[in-house]
């Protein structure tokens, strides 16, 4: 087995044990941050760079990495902090973290690079809602406590990176239209990631599907289990109300495994199909999506494949 292969299937099975490792880091100040490790592809001292006129001033530039061209983020720019430590946009040449976003790789300029820690899902948190959409622009998706005391600040970084570079919606979602019979169906979605909700919203609301959405899957749970509850106290069944869930897998307090789990130790939910939407690749997380009683599974995030994959269960 190939040391790649090999790293996935362990963080597979991290995700399916409910836990994640996450690489934390600083930015000069005394705040910690950290990034899901399963993005992450290399960290190294921060190589030379080549500026591009015209270019967003939150990207330092270019890096060559052996063949390959990363653009560079300067990540205390990008979340607009202020601190007496660090004068916004100045960090020090510290360390350069290489990660996968959207089946591309992007650099990302930090102070230094503490360590790795592991940790269980449901010792990560959603920020307070005062915080979701503030400071970083809502960039803070989660946080968790060290030993210490010391908090860390779990980055969403797609909301960095959308930020940066934005796409338009006519060319992200080309081509979806309602569907008329569609109308009448729901679907319950969760996701921490603000730019991945979003993304999800409009896509539902182009097909013309209604929909309930939550940023954890153990809020998810909490909906599921109050609609069910209410259809059951009116006489109907559950299948009504809820036609498709669709989870992401790495969530605050409760994974979308652990969720397609406790979806389907209740039978009250038996039926409904169940689709994992993750930015974590890979035939292992497919089989371990089935094993749990996960009807499907798509990588994010291209709105024409969630389509049909949408429209192939929920019209079943």
């Amino acid at each position: 087995m190939s040391t790649l292969i090999k790293e996935v299937d362990a963080r597979t099975r991290l995700a399916g044990a409910n836990r994640m490792e996450l690489l934390l880091f600083s930015l000069g100040g005394e705040e910690v941050f950290g990034i899901n490790v399963f993005k992450v592809r290399e960290v190294m001292k921060l190589p030379p760079l080549t500026k591009v006129p015209e270019t967003d001033g939150r990207i330092e530039g270019m890096a060559n990495l052996r063949g390959k061209t990363v653009p560079v983020v300067n990540l205390l720019s990008a979340l607009k902090i202020e601190t007496t430590d660090v004068q916004e946009g100045a960090i020090p040449a510290g360390n350069l973290i290489v990660a996968e976003y959207n089946q591309s790789l992007q650099g990302l300029h930090v102070a230094g690079v503490d360590r790795i820690i592991r940790i269980s899902w449901d010792q990560v948190k959603p920020p307070p809602p005062l915080m979701r959409n503030v400071g970083g622009g809502g960039a803070v998706t989660a946080v968790t406590t060290l030993e210490d005391g010391r908090m860390v600040l779990i980055l969403d970084v797609e909301k960095v990176l959308s930020d940066i570079c934005p796409r338009p919606d006519e060319e992200v979602y080309a081509g979806l239209k309602t569907v008329e019979a569609l109308k009448a169906r729901h679907v319950m979605f969760a996701d921490d990631s603000l730019v991945a909700r979003t993304q999800i919203r409009k896509t539902l609301e182009r097909l013309g599907i209604t929909f309930h959405q939550a940023t954890t899957g153990r809020e998810a749970w909490t909906q599921l289990a109050a609609l069910a509850d209410k259809a059951q106290a009116e006489g109907k069944s559950i299948r009504e109300e809820v036609h498709l869930i669709l989870s992401d897998i790495e969530m605050p307090e409760m994974d979308g495994f652990a969720l397609t789990k406790q979806v389907r130790s209740d039978p009250r939910f038996n039926g409904i199909p169940i689709i994992l939407h993750s930015s974590l690749t890979g035939v292992c997380n497919e089989e371990k999506g089935k094993s749990v009683g996960a009807t499907d599974y798509v990588t994010k995030f291209d709105p024409k494949i969630l389509t049909e994959k949408i429209l192939k269960h929920i019209e079943a």
